[in-house]
């Protein structure tokens, strides 16, 4: 079962973004983060519990720790973030067409990169 939180506030949608972040308290203070600044979130404690909700299929955009699992391909035309503190390593195995966020998070590059990523979709 996946863990949305509601998709709406008032008469307003809110986009909604698919967390993949294995760390519990990590994944849970993004998801504070990321519904303070306005979006929807659906943080399963493992990426199969979305993997058969329509909503969570259909997320404005993916953040993932690199640390959680192996990363899944781009879906085209859905953005997808990769929190990571090793940007060579990914590198090396190849990983492209997503958005690179370098952690630690000490600043708002991760909200700063979203809009920007949604802007564009």
């Amino acid at each position: 079962m996946c863990d949305r939180s509601d998709l709406s506030d008032g008469d307003a949608v809110r986009p909604l973004i698919l967390l993949l972040v294995a760390d519990e308290p990590l994944r849970e203070a993004l998801r504070f983060s990321l519904e303070t600044d306005g979006y929807s979130v659906t943080a399963p404690p493992c990426a199969d519990a979305c993997a058969s909700c329509v909503e969570c299929r259909a997320a404005a955009c993916v953040i993932i720790d690199d640390g959680s699992a192996p990363l899944p391909a781009p879906i085209p035309g859905r953005p997808t973030i990769v929190l990571t503190g090793d940007v060579e390593r990914l590198h090396r195995q190849g990983v492209s067409g997503v958005t690179v966020v370098e952690k630690p998070l000490l600043d708002d590059t991760l909200g700063r990169e979203l809009s920007v990523l949604l802007a564009k979709h």
